[in-house]
């Protein structure tokens, strides 16, 4: 009895500390609130992260971009240097070659001019020995009658000055001297054929055979010029001498009575070198036909 009075105050109590401490159901709706405002928290804070490796692969691109631009423009300003030094060499090279050119066009007037006196001096002594003929607009001839390079033959021959052998540059000079200060044109010609056969790659050798067509062509031996002329313009197509050869070759033709022949080596010569002082005579050649 005293056992069931005990318990049943007990639960009394408990009902009561029950009904006057009601459940908490605020907190607990605090707690879910604040849980949910963290996740929103993290959320947001992974956003900013992407937003800021967004923002460093901007940043690296933009630089590797920059980079890669002052390269071309590094680039570029070499390419403008290396054009300006290429057209300075050219310019360079072209002075050269109009060197070149100059001294062959001054070794073609005092031929000439040697060749026209020879020729003044012969007509006043004796009025029966042949005049020099000059081939028609070609200055470049070497106009003598054989009696002036048979006379002029017995001139000495130049020594070298040093004891042994002539070199390259020599060896052309003194073939061109017997030709432009001696005259010795009968002198020239083996002069000429050795130096080709000791330099046959030498930057002289395309003249070489140029004044051996001449010194032939003034001997009337047209077959031998010929070879020569057709040497130059096949062997050697960028020299400076291909538009004075292939007129020559013309001329060659007509004393040989191909007008055939002579007419498309004319024509040959105003298609490749128009504006050539031989093209000029080779229009004027086809007109008087």
């Amino acid at each position: 009895m005293t056992v069931k009075t005990s318990f049943v105050t007990a639960l009394t109590l408990l009902a009561t500390a029950v009904a006057a401490d009601p459940a908490p159901v605020a907190d607990l709706s605090r707690s879910s609130v604040q849980g949910i405002s963290t996740q929103t928290a993290v959320r947001s804070g992974s956003v900013s992260e992407r937003l800021a490796a967004l923002e460093r692969v901007v940043e690296a691109r933009a630089a590797a971009q920059l980079s890669m631009q002052q390269q071309l423009e590094t680039l570029l300003t070499e390419v403008s240097e290396l054009r300006g030094t290429t057209e300075e060499h050219s310019y360079k090279l072209e002075q050269i070659l109009q060197q070149q050119r100059d001294i062959y066009q001054e070794i073609d007037r005092r031929l000439g001019g040697a060749a026209a006196g020879t020729t003044s001096s012969q007509t006043t002594g004796s009025a029966q020995q042949p005049e020099a003929v000059v081939p028609a607009g070609n200055p470049a001839a070497v106009v003598a009658a054989d009696e002036a390079a048979a006379a002029e033959s017995a001139v000495p021959t130049p020594q070298p000055t040093s004891g042994g052998a002539l070199n390259e540059a020599q060896a052309y000079e003194q073939a061109i001297n017997y030709v432009v200060k001696d005259r010795n044109y009968t002198a020239a010609i083996p002069a000429f054929e050795e130096f080709i056969q000791n330099y046959p790659n030498s930057e002289y050798t395309s003249t070489s055979h140029y004044w051996l067509g001449q010194l032939y062509y003034q001997k009337n031996e047209f077959a031998k010029a010929k070879t020569h002329y057709e040497r130059v313009v096949k062997q050697f197509p960028n020299s400076s001498k291909v538009p004075d050869a292939l007129l020559k070759l013309g001329l060659v033709a007509d004393k040989q009575n191909d007008a055939a022949a002579a007419k498309k080596y004319y024509n040959q010569l105003i298609k490749s070198f128009p504006k050539s002082k031989a093209a000029a005579t080779a229009k004027a050649k086809l007109e008087s036909r």
